[in-house]
Parts: C-alpha cells; sequence; structure tokens
C-alpha cells in the first residue's frame, strides 16, 4: 500500500487526481470531521505489508472514498447490513447511468415544484420507496429514490420503524443538489475494484487476513437518553451487539489485521462510565472532539468526544536493506565535533611550563638556551610530548644513531640527549625560526586536535544520550521503571532473575546502558552509533548476536539493541544482518523517530 494522491495511471482508465470522491449520502455519524485524525490511523508511506482495505459496515464511506482517492490497496471489501444502502453502491458500480437518468428527473420535478409540491412529492416518492420490493428489477429504481430522500429528508436520517418502513420527514432545503453526476460517474470508476456485500460485518472475516487494514463505525452506543438512533435498519444494536463487535474485533486482532474502530465517549454524560474501557482494555482508546448534528434541538448540537479504538502495533516483519538505508550519516551535535571544556583544562594544567618555553621563540641558540632553561626549570620537559600531538609521557624513537624510550614526567636520559631528541623532532625550528608566536595558542589547537579522536566515544554518549531521551517521551521514569548502566549481577539481585545463560554462568560481567522494568518483562538495552568502520563494529554484532540468542531462552527478559551510523555499518553490514535475523528488538534512530518505544514498552 502506498499514497498515490498525486499518482496519474500511464493507462488513463483510473486518474487519481481527478475531482476527490466524496460519499455520495449524507450519513448518520459520517467520519468527514474526523478524517484527519484517521489518515494518521492509516499505515504509513513505507509500509508495503497492508495490501487489503475492509471496511464492513461501510455507511457514507468518508474513509473509503479518502482511501480511494489515496491509496493503492489491492483489493477493497465494503459490507454494511442496511441493503438499501448497499443496493445503491452496486447500482452506482454495475449501472450509474441509469441513476443519473432517474435523479436528473427527480431533481428536475422537486426543484420546480413549490414549498407545497416539493412536500407531496417527497412523501409520494418515500411511499413508493417503502412499498417496491428490492429486487434486481427494481434496484436503480430504489437506489434513486434512496439518493433522493437521502438529500431531502430531515438531517439525512436513515432511520426505519419495525415494519421496515423509512419514515423520516422532509427537510428544510432550499436547493438540495440532489444528483452530483460527476461525483457519481468517479465513484462508479473506483468502485470497479470493490467487492460490495450486503449483510452482518462478521462476512467479512474470510477476507481479513494480516495484511488488511480494517476500518468499523458501528452504530453509535447513545450517549443520553434521547439520542436513541442505533436503528438504521430493523436491528437494534445496543450493548450486547458492542460486545458481540469486540469479539469479531478480537478474532480479526489474532489475525494480524490493523484495526480502527470508532464509536461514542459515555464519559461525554458520565465520567464513570468506562463501558469501552472495558471491553477494549487490549487496545488503544483515543478521544477525539467531533461535531454532533443528529438533534431536532439545535442548542442540543455541538462538539464532543468521539472514541477511535485500534489495535496496538505490532513489530511487522522488516527487511533489512531497507531497514539499513533508513540509518544516518551523522549524529553530531554543536558539542560533537571539540570539546573544548576539555582541551582548555589540559592546557591550563600547563599553562606556566608553556610559557616559560616561551622565552625560547625566536632564539638564536636554541640549543644553549635550551639547556639553561632545562637546569633551571626541568618540570618544562612534561610539556613536550604535546608539542608533537602525543598524549602521554614517553616516545619511543629509532633511527641509526640508536633506539630510544624518551620519558618526560622523570627523566631518563642527558640532557644532550633531550636536545638531540628535539632536534631530529623539527620542535627547534618551529620554535627558533619563529613559525608559532605563543606555544599557549599553539598547544591549545593541538589539544583541540588530539580531542577529535574523542568523536567515536561522543558519538557513543550521543546515541545513549538520545535513546534516554525517547525513554523519557514514552513515560518511563529514571530510578523507577528504567535504569542507567546496570551489570548483570545487580539486575539478577535487583529481581530475583537467573541470567547465567548470559552471564556464563557468573564468570563474565555485562554492563548494560539502560534497563527498562515493565510488567512482567525486564528490558536490557545496549546502545551505539558508529560514524566510520572498523573490527570493532564486527565484534560488537557477533557479541550481541550471542547475547540475543542465549536471551531468548530466559522467561521475563528480553535484549533490546539500538544502533545507527550508515558510514559505520556499511561496511559491516553482513555481521550485523546475522544479528538483525535473531534479534526481534534491534532498532535505528528512524525507529525511535516513528514511536517504537511507545510500542515496545507499551
Amino acid at each position: 500500500m502506498t499514497n498515490i494522491s498525486n499518482a496519474t495511471t500511464a493507462n488513463g482508465k483510473y486518474i487519481i487526481n481527478q475531482k476527490p470522491l466524496k460519499p455520495f449520502v449524507k450519513w448518520v455519524g459520517g467520519k468527514s470531521q474526523l478524517l484527519y485524525k484517521l489518515e494518521k490511523l492509516l499505515p504509513n508511506d513505507g509500509n508495503t505489508s497492508y495490501k487489503k482495505y475492509c471496511e464492513p459496515m461501510v455507511g457514507g464511506g468518508a474513509l473509503l472514498f479518502d482511501v480511494l482517492n489515496k491509496y493503492d490497496f489491492e483489493e477493497f471489501y465494503i459490507s454494511d447490513n442496511n441493503c438499501e444502502l448497499i443496493n445503491a453502491y452496486n447500482v452506482i458500480k454495475n449501472d450509474v447511468n441509469t441513476l443519473i437518468e432517474r435523479l436528473n428527473e427527480m431533481q428536475s420535478a422537486f426543484l420546480l415544484s413549490d414549498s407545497n409540491g416539493r412536500k407531496l412529492y417527497y412523501y409520494a416518492v418515500r411511499d413508493k420507496f417503502n412499498s417496491v420490493n428490492l429486487s434486481p428489477v427494481t434496484a436503480a429504481e430504489k437506489a434513486a429514490y434512496f439518493i433522493f430522500l437521502n438529500k431531502t429528508c430531515f438531517n439525512g436520517l436513515f432511520r426505519v420503524n419495525k415494519n421496515k418502513q423509512f419514515n423520516v420527514p422532509i427537510g428544510a432545503y432550499e436547493s438540495p443538489v440532489i444528483l452530483d453526476e460527476e461525483n457519481l460517474r468517479n465513484i462508479h470508476n473506483a468502485l470497479q475494484k470493490v467487492t460490495i456485500v450486503c449483510g452482518d460485518y462478521s462476512l467479512s472475516k474470510e477476507f481479513i487476513d494480516k495484511n488488511t487494514f480494517v476500518y468499523i463505525d458501528p452504530p453509535y452506543r447513545p450517549i443520553s437518553e434521547t439520542s436513541d438512533f442505533t436503528s438504521y435498519n430493523s436491528v437494534e444494536f445496543d450493548d450486547n451487539e458492542q460486545i458481540r463487535l469486540a469479539g469479531f474485533v478480537d478474532d480479526i486482532n489474532k489475525k494480524g489485521a490493523k484495526i480502527v474502530l470508532s464509536n461514542s465517549d459515555p464519559k461525554n454524560i458520565n465520567s464513570e462510565d468506562c463501558f469501552f474501557e472495558k471491553l477494549y482494555s487490549k487496545y488503544n482508546i483515543e478521544r477525539v472532539l467531533a461535531n454532533r448534528m443528529i438533534n431536532s434541538n439545535a442548542d442540543n448540537r455541538g462538539i464532543i468526544y468521539e472514541l477511535l479504538i485500534y489495535n496496538k502495533e505490532k513489530l511487522m516483519e522488516r527487511n533489512f536493506d531497507e531497514w539499513l538505508k533508513t540509518f544516518k550519516t551523522s549524529i553530531s551535535d554543536y558539542e560533537y565535533y571539540a570539546d573544548f571544556k576539555k582541551a582548555y583544562k589540559n592546557v591550563e594544567n600547563i599553562k606556566i611550563e608553556l610559557n616559560i618555553l616561551n622565552s625560547l621563540i625566536g632564539s638564536k641558540n636554541i640549543e644553549n638556551d635550551f639547556e639553561k632553561l632545562l637546569d633551571s626549570y626541568p618540570q618544562v620537559l612534561k610539556c613536550i610530548p604535546v608539542l608533537l600531538a602525543v598524549r602521554g609521557n614517553e616516545i619511543y624513537t629509532i633511527d641509526g644513531d640508536g633506539e630510544y624510550l624518551f620519558k618526560f614526567n622523570k627523566p631518563n636520559y642527558t640532557v644532550k640527549d633531550y636536545i638531540m631528541f628535539m632536534k631530529k623532532t623539527g620542535l627547534f625550528d618551529l620554535i627558533s625560526n619563529h613559525i608559532i608566536n605563543n606555544l599557549v595558542d599553539y598547544v591549545t589547537g593541538v589539544e583541540v586536535g588530539l580531542d577529535s579522536n574523542g568523536r567515536k566515544n561522543r558519538g557513543g554518549h550521543l546515541m545513549e544520550n538520545l535513546v534516554e531521551n525517547y525513554l523519557i517521551k514514552a513515560g518511563l521514569v529514571k530510578g523507577e521503571t528504567y535504569f542507567k548502566e546496570l551489570k548483570l549481577s545487580a539486575i539478577e539481585q535487583t529481581w530475583n532473575i537467573d541470567l547465567s545463560g548470559i552471564s556464563n554462568k557468573g564468570k563474565a560481567e555485562k554492563r548494560f546502558d539502560f534497563v527498562v522494568k515493565k510488567g512482567n518483562t525486564i528490558f536490557a538495552i545496549e546502545t551505539n552509533f558508529y560514524a566510520s568502520s572498523g573490527s570493532k563494529l564486527n565484534e560488537t554484532a557477533r557479541s550481541y548476536k550471542a547475547i540475543a540468542l542465549e536471551a531468548k531462552n530466559i522467561e521475563g527478559f528480553a535484549f533490546v539493541w539500538f544502533t545507527d551510523g550508515y558510514d559505520g555499518w556499511k561496511t559491516a553490514r553482513h555481521n550485523l544482518e546475522e544479528t538483525f535475523d535473531v534479534l526481534d528488538n534491534i532498532y535505528c534512530i528512524a525507529d525511535l523517530e516513528n514511536g517504537i518505544m511507545s510500542t515496545l514498552f507499551d
């Protein structure tokens, strides 16, 4: 399934960028105003696993037509137990010309009449609608009556009495649009790929599988004593029917379908009414604002809350190559490139000695001056390694004159040997020829350069910080539901769990970046980001593959790995893919951005 809202077909038979489809009838509880919310629950553009669309209580089809406008599901299934409504869908699909001709006649007759004439015409059509039995012969005629009555009755309400007679009075409209020929013809084209069924929603179960997106819009549960619009046909949709529907939702949820269901929110009038919370306790429930329009008293129409109920996301099967393509080349923030505080601190520690050495800048007899300086201030030797961008207090050299391991914290050679070192390394030329003006400034630059080697570590810390931010966004609390840097032994002691399968029976002490405790499961989390290649990546992937396999045998324990860095992993992709194949919970930054934390720990 992909978004085709801006596409056009090559053969010209199905033009997507035509005037958008819209419902051909007004319908109680129509979802046009909630489309922006419903669209967010549709599978996103990158998810190709959903190939089928099912709406087993289709009603006016606001979401159906929006989906037909924008998405290219391979198969569509709609149904409703209102056979008059389904007949209209079928006639639009199979006999739209006859329908348009008949509606055109009715529209002309109605609009040319005065108020009293319109009233007589309306009730005459209503009588014909109630007296003509639905059959293949009368299908187009009945569909025309149905659409006419919908466009001219009170608020577009479809209601029948116990004798299955449509009994809605005429509405007050100046110029109702009874025929929208362009829309009907566009719907006719779109419905050619849609299976249309009159019957109970449960019949759709055979169509639904793990590749199906299902939207269910049942008659709403009344939220007041007067809002009794649960009978769109002769069957009452009471609480028992709501419970039966919930059982159906559970059944198709087990099949792996993506399910979205809408209903009224009882808490609009009773904050303690938890009917749907109990009925759909295993599902997400979101409250959204909507306009309630069906009420004879205009004062009682207005903004209320409705419910969107949907199943928790399943961790879908992923394609490794597509997943790797989402990796980022950098995770750099502004402090990633240089740790100036660290560089300044290191310079400050030797600033006095560097200023003493500054006295040699421009010296005409630097060897003699250096010897005198060491005699008076031997501590300046400790500055020499950093002048060569070397961390530490020892430097090894070898040439034709011999092999040396110079120590600069505690001199181990003669002054003459250190003079040779300064001369052969080029430091005397650097200082005496006035190539630099100030050794403090020079070493500050060296320190910043040396600090660039710490970027790998900073990249790891940045990834760790990023993951922690998403843990917090998911509602986890440090020290309560998530913990930093816990060793295996601490996990075992805290939650009385045997992790000897991972620790090689206590011989290895592994430490995890984070540990999350949710419900009956302990999630041990590792994080890293690799901006460049190296042997470390292969070692990490192999190590985490072993942990993943060992963790599968430990009840109540799950291993989670957040990693990223395309430039690093592209050369170690094979080892990463091997781990990907055995570790269910392996994620990247794109997964974090797409809400995997809430899914994982919900």
